[in-house]
């Protein structure tokens, strides 16, 4: 899985990543989920679209550990999905 790297505080906790809406395989790669530098919340598209089918993950899958998980209304584990430049999807 290609990734970015997460960038680590003074405390040297770690950024969020999510999976990259764009590819054709939920995980292929992960991008930084952006802060919005007007309110500091976390930046939004609820436009995009995933390119790929939602697959439940377990929330220690070495493959997704910087990922940030997501409970689906199933009970399952999800990654989070953002755009390239790190607007995290959602829908209102």
């Amino acid at each position: 899985m290609a990734t970015q790297n997460a960038s680590r505080d003074n405390n040297f906790a770690t950024s969020k990543l999510a999976c990259l809406n764009t590819d054709t395989k939920q995980g292929m790669n992960l991008v930084k989920i952006k802060i919005n530098s007007i309110n500091g919340g976390i930046e939004i598209d609820q436009i995009s679209t995933i390119s790929f089918t939602m697959l439940p993950v377990a929330p220690k899958d070495a493959d997704y550990v910087n990922c940030w998980l997501f409970q689906g209304t199933d009970g399952k584990t999800y990654p989070a999905v953002a755009t390239s430049s790190g607007a995290l999807l959602i829908t209102t």
